[in-house]
């Protein structure tokens, strides 16, 4: 019975170290996005106010509600023997981080920084059906760059 009792111990550990990380991916996540938001409005020489920290804890907020979701199809998943990680967690927060991201390259475009530009070229390449067409795609990057 201790064998049982310290497996199902030990699975949950993990499970909660994982969701541990996914909750501090998406405080990161937001924050940068917070940050890229600022710097893009000092470039385009926008008033900044408060208003942007509230914005950005109740994102969090509103992020966290999302991921307890999850969480609880997780803790369902716990009735199955191979369930074994929180993938409903790690499956939102991939969502978060995915939007969070995509909200850092609008701003980046806002900034007008080559940055933005980067994840453009780095989607046309991913693209490519063949390997010789990213290869011309990546010589022609390399002929504007000249």
């Amino acid at each position: 019975m201790e064998k049982y009792v310290g497996f199902i111990t030990q699975d949950l550990r993990a499970g909660v170290a994982i969701i541990f990380v996914c909750l501090v991916l998406i405080v990161f996540a937001c924050l940068l996005d917070m940050w890229t938001g600022i710097d893009a409005a000092r470039a385009n020489k926008e008033k900044i106010c408060s208003r942007p920290l509230r914005k950005t804890g109740t994102k969090i907020v509103d992020y966290y509600r999302l991921v307890m979701f999850f969480i609880l199809i997780d803790i369902l998943g716990l009735c199955f023997p191979w369930y074994n990680l929180p993938y409903g967690a790690i499956i939102g927060t991939a969502g978060v981080l995915f939007v969070e991201g995509f909200s850092v390259v609008e701003n980046l475009r806002k900034k007008k920084s080559h940055a933005a530009d980067v994840a453009d070229m780095a989607a046309k390449i991913v693209e490519c059906l063949t390997p010789e067409e990213a290869q011309k795609l990546i010589k022609k990057i390399k002929e504007e760059k000249k």
